[in-house]
């Protein structure tokens, strides 16, 4: 891995390389291993080091980028000069704005020099654990483990200048039936070692697996529902991506009103709801700038059910003589009291999911979506779980999810089945109505 001072001299050089009016350097060095298992045996595992030098050249209104992974001083001076060459053929942009100059950085904390050492065998101990505890319930697992340290530097000839380093690590395994009728999932991911429970992970896996043989029969429609984290974590990510002012101002969005208004300051969900992000937070530290260079700072995005903040570029801000807002680097939302467990027992009839999957847009003015369940639904009766049911495709929106709260369990570090993100930090819900719209024959 670069030193950090190693990373800072090479945006410096190839700041002093160019000629172009204005330019930015984005230096990316990461380093990873992953270790994938199936049929209770490792099959594939890895290790990558990479370094991505991004330079962004700009002449007035026009401007190009040229992307390297050799930083040798051959290599540095022709990439910029191709982002220069460019540049110059580039159409003009009529949204082009200034590079930022010097700016303050809130301190994260998210690296883990332990993890950064030892990410490889704590993948190997970890999942040797799970299929150790997988293999004496005689079940079938396979599973995902990955541990990864970043690094990255952002200067321009401004005297913008940016460095943040951190760790991530996640683990996820789905477990069968050898009979193939039972399937079972868990996950977890954080930025330390100590971060994850790999056995804690096996037993939940193993558990759904034991329970999801032989499902009843439900019919499609909207039921009570428990949403398990992972499930809310894939929906308020596709949330957070959606609050965005400019296309709120032009109409194309759920939070837009008539007469090219929004609904900033409206209540739209209960009271129990709030949503914010805040780069330094220890429970799911995010990166302290954007990839512009604009500072992240602690902001409230849902307010005890209120709209409070929408995100929004540099250029559409000083269009509307806003404050200009980066997408959140990270997501946090406050929970309510009590275990998963818990909630599950407060519920008097209704449906547990363990995880969403294969999610796609319907309608972006609804923030519609359907998806599929996986990997374990359950009836629960009398607040407890009676049987399993059949998987399902789903059709809602996390807007109607939120706006039909009934109560949340504690907030966990969860990330979405599809792992596109670590650092959300986020309750079990009970809502009202989750719409189930047809049967799935997956297991």
């Amino acid at each position: 891995m670069l030193s950090e001072a190693e990373g800072r001299q090479l945006v410096e050089r190839a700041i002093a390389s160019s000629r172009a009016q204005d330019v930015q350097i984005s230096l990316v060095a990461s380093e990873g291993e992953h270790l994938r298992f199936a049929r209770n045996s490792p099959t594939t595992s890895g290790r990558y080091c990479d370094h991505t030098l991004s330079v962004r050249s700009t002449f007035g209104r026009r401007s190009a980028t040229a992307i390297a992974n050799q930083l040798d001083a051959a290599s540095l001076g022709e990439v910029v000069q191709r982002s220069e060459q460019l540049a110059q053929l580039a159409p003009e942009d009529p949204e082009h704005m200034p590079d930022l100059g010097p700016q303050s950085f809130a301190n994260v904390a998210a690296f883990d020099a332990e993890l950064s050492s030892a990410g490889a065998a704590q993948m190997v101990a970890g999942s040797a654990a799970c299929l150790e505890r997988v293999r004496a319930a005689g079940l079938i697992a396979a599973g995902f483990s990955e541990a990864t340290d970043r690094a990255t530097w952002l200067g321009n000839r401004r005297g913008l200048s940016a460095y943040h380093r951190s760790t991530e690590t996640g683990f996820s395994t789905t477990v069968r039936t050898p009979s193939g009728d039972g399937s079972g999932w868990a996950a977890a991911a954080g930025n330390s070692i100590r971060d994850l429970d790999h056995v804690r992970c096996a037993q939940r896996a193993i558990e759904k697996a034991r329970r999801s043989v032989g499902p009843k029969p439900l019919e499609p429609g909207k039921y009570v529902t428990v949403l398990e984290p992972a499930c809310v974590a894939s929906l308020m990510q596709l949330l957070l991506f959606s609050m965005n002012a400019r296309s709120a101002d032009e109409g194309r969005s759920f939070f837009s009103e008539p007469g090219g208004k929004t609904k900033l300051g409206q209540q739209l969900f209960p009271e129990s709801v709030s949503i914010r992000s805040d780069p330094g937070a220890a429970l799911a530290p995010g990166a302290p700038f954007a990839a512009d260079g604009q500072p992240q700072r602690a902001r409230a995005w849902i307010d005890r059910g209120r709209l409070d903040t929408l995100a929004c570029e540099r250029y559409w801000a000083e269009q509307r003589g806003r404050e200009a807002v980066p997408p959140a680097s990270n997501l946090i939302m406050a929970g309510g009291k009590g275990s998963l467990e818990e909630l599950i027992a407060s519920t008097e009839r209704g449906v547990l999911i363990t995880s969403l999957w294969y999610i796609r847009f319907v309608d972006p003015r609804t923030l519609l979506f359907t998806g599929l369940t996986r990997d374990g639904v359950f009836w629960l009766e009398n607040g407890k779980i009676s049987h399993p049911v059949r998987n399902f495709r789903w059709n809602d929106s996390p807007i109607r999810v939120l706006q039909q709260v009934q109560a949340m369990s504690e907030s966990v570090r969860a990330s979405p089945r599809d792992g596109s993100a670590t650092n959300l930090w986020v309750p079990a819900l009970r809502v009202k109505e989750f719409e189930l719209s047809s049967v799935s024959d997956a297991v």
